[in-house]
């Protein structure tokens, strides 16, 4: 009986069927594990990227409300400036901390991301030709920045 096997398998056209499926199977997980190995790599890559996407969408975002806050100020339109402040931001004006008008031009020097939906600007304006230093930070409500916080810088 073994001799009979041997024979079958020795010289049989299904030694080589065997000899074949079993290196399609060895190929099949390898290039299973490889392809593993590469998406890892590129999952990793593409939300690190898409991360990247949102915080600068989230950036110009904030920015824009920023310039659009500014340039109501430049051209003395109160009413259009206050659409982009928040409470605390009118109380500060209502203090006498900060001034919508008189604004002549603006320059945005720095930003930073201070939390989650909270922006930091210095912006450079210029007053009556003196320039000075205000920080700005704007927060995140309900999906649009609102201007929270004017203060003089030093």
């Amino acid at each position: 009986m073994a001799s009979l096997r041997e024979h079958f398998l020795k010289n049989s056209p299904l030694r080589a069927i065997l000899f074949a499926v079993a290196l399609l199977v060895m190929g099949e997980l390898l290039l299973a594990w490889q392809y593993q190995r590469l998406e890892k790599g590129r999952l990793a890559d593409l939300e690190q990227r898409v991360q990247e996407q949102q915080q600068t969408m989230e950036e110009r975002g904030a920015q824009g409300v920023l310039e659009k806050f500014l340039e109501a100020r430049v051209s003395g339109d109160e009413q259009r400036a206050s659409r982009y402040v928040t409470e605390e931001a009118m109380q500060q004006l209502q203090q006498g901390l900060f001034e919508f008008s008189g604004v002549q031009d603006y320059k945005i020097s720095k930003k930073e991301k201070l939390q989650e939906g909270m922006f930091r600007f210095q912006v450079e304006i210029t007053r009556d030709g003196a320039k000075q230093i205000e920080i700005i930070e704007l927060l995140k409500v309900s999906d649009e920045y609102y201007v929270n916080s004017v203060q003089l810088a030093g």
